[in-house]
């Protein structure tokens, strides 16, 4: 699924005007950072840390948890695979539509995979996996903390993998590593290129049992976290950065929008915890939307057709400026118009 995410500008060049493609918050101001990692460039003439120890030190102490429990990750897309990897051929549970990543990974690695919690508890393996992405990747929506916490504590026989990549983009709960230092069926994946809006460096990291944490490491290559990755995530820890200075604002916007795109008549649009939300179109497909959007207004949304689940009428879009937001309402009420007279 290399090529099926959101955020494929890279295809584009500067043919895109108005990217709401990506789930990240694209307002962040940098300024700081840049001057930082300007002044510690020379740490790119040296190898780093091999396993990132000294930002694991200052996660864990951010967190309120044991150093061991840690792992920064490259990405929380490496935490998905090495954990598919450590657990070879044992059965996922992956409920959909989600993160396409975890399917894959499951593959790779010979999982047996079942995509029905309900079906699964007669059929699989007692080795198994559930992976939950909360909030989650494409709907949005949120899962309450205490249920995943009931859930989690009743069946220790079973693992779970609590994807909270996008949690700094929710007022809702989700679940708080320090609360959960008694769990060890539990994998907490969480996602700094998110939090701090730095996508482009790849940074992220696992919190679980140090029996997990240490198995782990053991399978994992060393120097996976370059050195300008490490740099920067210790700068914006020390300095508790915040890239998203008005959360509330910023998802009261993505709420008009919300309601924007649900007043055409041709489009349905579900409930989100988060700034981005799932559309599906009752004319033309996603596609033929994102090509149309892409060339007559330099606007990129993510066609969300090749998720399991999902047919070809839905797309992702994630909330901009108004201004961008408004123009972007504008631009698909001119597609529905359009299709309207191809077919007069």
């Amino acid at each position: 699924m290399i090529y099926g995410h959101g955020d494929d500008i890279y295809r584009y060049g500067d043919k895109v005007k108005i990217n709401f493609s990506s789930n990240v918050y694209s307002q962040a101001d940098y300024t700081e950072l840049k001057e930082h990692l300007m002044q510690h460039f020379d740490v790119v003439a040296h190898y780093p840390e091999p396993d990132a120890h000294t930002l694991e030190h200052m996660i864990a102490e951010k967190l309120g948890v044991k150093e061991n429990t840690v792992m920064v990750t490259s990405g929380a897309n490496e935490a998905v695979y090495l954990i598919a990897q450590l657990y070879r051929g044992w059965a996922s549970i992956i409920p959909h539509p989600t993160f396409s990543e975890y399917e894959d990974a499951c593959r790779m690695f010979n999982h047996i995979i079942s995509y029905d919690v309900k079906d699964e508890m007669d059929v699989l393996p007692k080795d198994r996996i559930y992976w939950i992405c909360n909030p989650n990747n494409p709907t949005g929506n949120v899962l309450v903390k205490g249920m995943l916490n009931h859930i989690v504590r009743k069946h220790p026989r079973y693992l779970y993998v609590i994807d909270q990549s996008y949690a700094d983009y929710t007022l809702a709960n989700t679940l708080d590593p320090k609360e959960m230092t008694d769990v060890f069926n539990l994998m907490l994946i969480h996602s700094l290129s998110k939090k701090y809006c730095i996508p482009g460096l790849r940074l992220g990291y696992i919190v679980a049992s140090p029996i997990i944490i240490g198995r782990l490491k053991q399978i994992r290559q060393p120097w996976a976290i370059n050195a300008l990755a490490i740099e920067a995530g210790k700068y914006l820890i020390q300095h508790d950065t915040n890239m998203i200075p008005d959360l509330k604002g910023h998802l009261r916007e993505a709420a008009r929008l919300h309601q924007n795109l649900e007043a055409l008549d041709d489009l349905k649009v579900m409930k989100s915890d988060t700034n981005f939300m799932l559309v599906s179109i009752a004319r033309g497909t996603a596609q033929e939307l994102k090509r149309w959007l892409l060339d007559n207004h330099g606007i990129l949304i993510r066609d969300a057709s090749n998720i399991r689940g999902l047919d070809d009428s839905y797309f992702r879009v994630t909330a901009q400026t108004p201004e961008e937001n408004d123009l972007l309402v504008e631009a698909i009420t001119a597609y529905l118009d359009h299709l309207t007279e191809v077919s007069d």
